[in-house]
């Protein structure tokens, strides 16, 4: 697998062909011609956080029938080592958590730069430092995550949702349910994933910030029964 030409030349960062995948109760999505192009942020309404989580995982090559493809790569062709590679450029926010609840935050937010990047260790801290600050945490938190608050924690999985400057930032419900100066870092960390050319696809289950002016994401969705659908394109 070439990467270093192919990833910088293309500009759709992902795209699905006949994409179904099994919903949490039964039934399945059909989520069918979604392209998601360099420096557009897509924005999903999904009632439940199980819909967005199956729907997430077939996005990443996880889970479902039918094709996906990242940076022009079908995940269906690549060997595992392959596709786990090429995931260490996709940032996600997870609505389950998703942490090791034997390692520290900070740990956590640490292991998948280390896996992925040759980036030396006071490097990665003064980044993972930095972003912290901006979600309104004093700093990356040291304690295990079950001793964190569940704030800290919507906060800190962002942090590591957008370290190591992804090309691709899934986010299942993130911090949306906090007050609105707290969802301002959130879309800041955004608009630099877009400037930069990365793109992001936003699942939530608050329908309100569809129209929230200052999101302004190219195209919005809803999932309805067994179907995502589009809404009108954005202005």
């Amino acid at each position: 697998m070439r990467m270093s030409g192919d990833l910088a030349a293309n500009h759709t960062i992902l795209e699905t062909a006949g994409l179904s995948v099994v919903a949490p109760r039964g039934g399945s999505i059909i989520a069918d011609d979604l392209r998601l192009q360099a420096g557009e942020l897509h924005l999903v309404y999904s009632p439940t956080t199980g819909q967005s989580a199956a729907l997430a995982d077939a996005l990443l090559g996880l889970a479902g029938a039918g094709q996906v493809r990242f940076l022009g790569f079908a995940w269906t062709d690549l060997r595992p080592a392959e596709a786990c590679r090429l995931r260490g450029s996709i940032g996600r926010v997870m609505s389950r958590g998703n942490w090791l609840e034997n390692r520290s935050v900070m740990e956590n937010l640490l292991l998948p730069l280390r896996h992925h990047t040759v980036l030396a260790e006071e490097i990665m801290r003064q980044r993972a430092s930095e972003l912290a600050l901006r979600f309104g945490l004093p700093g990356i938190p040291t304690l295990l995550p079950h001793q964190c608050s569940e704030s800290d924690l919507e906060r800190a999985a962002c942090v590591r949702a957008f370290l190591g400057r992804p090309r691709l930032v899934v986010l299942e419900q993130p911090i949306e349910s906090a007050e609105a100066r707290t969802l301002a870092p959130l879309i800041e960390a955004i608009q630099q994933v877009r400037r930069r050319r990365g793109a992001i696809i936003w699942f939530t289950r608050n329908r309100s910030l569809l129209e929230e002016r200052g999101i302004a994401p190219d195209r919005r969705y809803r999932i309805a029964g067994s179907r995502l659908l589009q809404l009108e394109t954005a202005a």
